[in-house]
């Protein structure tokens, strides 16, 4: 497995979690809150020294409102469930229901 090419992708998160993702090759940064990621995610993108961002979903307060807080950020931004703040169920016969337009 290669490593992500430097500066590429950033991922925030906590002290605990990140050394797994700077171990793959990403650029990490600690967040502490949810502010503390807004600000995060658009000091990176005003640098233009990221193309993707990554938020792990347990330093958000609302997930919700952190999408609406950076919905124009430069670059696209990814929230990650992980194991204290899991994803929601995903309904594939609803998603494909929908990608048809019968839903």
């Amino acid at each position: 497995m290669s490593k992500v090419e430097k500066g590429k992708v950033a991922v925030l998160g906590d002290r605990d979690t990140l050394p797994l993702f700077k171990s793959a090759g990403f650029k990490t940064v600690e967040v502490l809150s949810q502010s503390q990621a807004v600000e995060a995610v658009f000091r990176l993108s005003a640098s233009q020294e990221v193309s993707l961002i990554i938020v792990l979903k347990h330093v958000l307060s609302d997930e919700a409102k952190f999408k609406q807080q950076v919905a124009h950020s430069r670059v696209p931004v990814f929230v990650l469930p992980t194991l204290h703040a899991p994803g929601e169920k995903v309904d594939v016969n609803k998603i494909l229901a929908k990608a048809l337009g019968m839903g």
